[in-house]
């Protein structure tokens, strides 16, 4: 693997951050969905979503399986250097400053209200010629 600044690797972790997190909440909602409508629903039972120990099971349950997941992640090589590579590529993107952001969004708010009220008026002038033909042919 070629050499990468240490920027690279803090958005490859930010990366992995964010598939840990979305991972984390698919397991989570898994498990609560089965504990609701599959496991048995007497109070003993830590599978039951009436204990109220059920909550930290599914914490640790979804825990567990995302930590699964994000290792065999992080083992599989060619997916670990895509993700280098692209945390090397962000590292190397000129991101803009906040005058320049607010510029470009003000030019874009402006060219969207601006082509909305063409469109509006060209639908305008569209609805009236369609009824105009409609009533000369009826």
């Amino acid at each position: 693997m070629n050499e990468v600044s240490q920027v690279a690797y803090r958005y490859a972790a930010l990366f992995y951050g964010i598939i840990a997190a979305y991972f984390w909440y698919i397991f989570y909602a898994l498990w609560g969905f089965l504990g609701k409508n599959y496991f048995p629903q007497d109070v003993s039972s830590v599978l039951s979503i009436q204990n109220n120990n059920f909550h930290i099971v599914n914490i640790i349950v979804a825990s567990v399986l995302t930590l699964s997941v994000l290792i065999g992640l992080i083992l599989h090589k060619k997916l670990k250097e895509f993700i280098v590579d692209v945390g090397d590529e962000l590292s190397r993107v000129a991101w803009p400053t906040l005058k320049e952001a607010q510029k470009t969004t003000a030019i874009v708010i402006a060219l969207v209200i601006v082509s909305s009220i063409v469109l509006f008026f060209a639908d305008m002038i569209f609805l009236k010629a369609i009824n105009l033909i409609m009533n000369t042919a009826a």
